[in-house]
């Protein structure tokens, strides 16, 4: 039954939210104020109250992770500046952020180099993004679709036929090469979890407990993926895949 009391919830509900976004709002403008003078703490409070109600984006992210590298905590702004290319993983102002606060990391891997095609899928993945790539697929789908209808319904003509087969056929392969690659990025989100170290130096242990051995070291800064939790107090991670063991919880903070 509808009465007077379900219609001021309809009215107070819209006005609550939008009061609560002016107020984030007004946080966020009076971080970046003290961000500009130098006030890297007080910008940081405000910025991280704004995320503690909610509010995600990638101005927000970028921001966090600027302070924390100004107040010499590496880690935290790897950590925050992921979590920035996660929403624009194209942005060249982040990805050179993150490049340089690598530069002062002390673990450094060096891979091996993958066979050629495997290298350039992961660069695209790591480049484009889930939904960037299939805001693309969608584009190559419908072009190609449009070509089509063109060259079977409206213009007949040989020469537009031998024009439109092969740019169709063209379109064809790259809308299933980034609908593929979109499905396939979404997938390994879902399924790989990872974190950024924040301890200057960080012991991984054989088994989720203070008295187990040390198998490797690990310091701020690095990125593993997470695997397993023992409790609340222990992480299993491994670190590229060879190195696994187990860190504290309080450790690591998640991107």
């Amino acid at each position: 039954r509808f009465d007077i009391k379900s219609l001021l919830l309809l009215i107070l509900i819209p006005l609550t939210l939008c009061a609560q976004g002016e107020e984030r709002e007004r946080l966020f403008v009076k971080a970046n104020s003290y961000y500009s003078s130098e006030q890297y703490s007080l910008a940081l409070d405000l910025y991280e109250e704004i995320a503690e109600s909610g509010r995600i984006s990638f101005e927000l992210y970028y921001n966090m992770g600027n302070c924390y590298y100004r107040l010499g905590q590496t880690g935290q702004a790897i950590r925050y500046w992921e979590k920035a290319k996660q929403i624009r993983p194209r942005d060249s102002q982040v990805n050179h952020n993150l490049a340089l606060a690598r530069l002062r990391i002390t673990d450094k891997m060096v891979l091996p180099e993958a066979f050629l095609p495997i290298q350039l899928w992961w660069d695209l993945r790591d480049m484009l993004g889930a939904s960037f790539s299939f805001r693309l697929s969608g584009y190559f789908f419908m072009t190609g679709l449009i070509l089509f209808i063109l060259s079977r319904k409206f213009f007949k003509k040989r020469w537009f036929k031998r024009l439109s087969n092969p740019l169709i056929i063209i379109l064809s392969i790259l809308f299933i090469i980034t609908l593929t690659l979109s499905l396939h990025t979404r997938h390994y989100d879902k399924t790989h979890r990872f974190g950024i170290l924040l301890k200057k130096q960080v012991e991984v242990k054989s088994a989720p407990r203070d008295t187990a051995n040390t198998l490797f070291m690990l310091h701020e800064g690095s990125k593993v993926r997470i695997l397993d939790k023992a409790g609340t107090e222990w992480v299993e991670v491994s670190y590229y895949d060879d190195k696994v063991g187990w860190i504290k919880q309080n450790q690591i903070g998640d991107i």
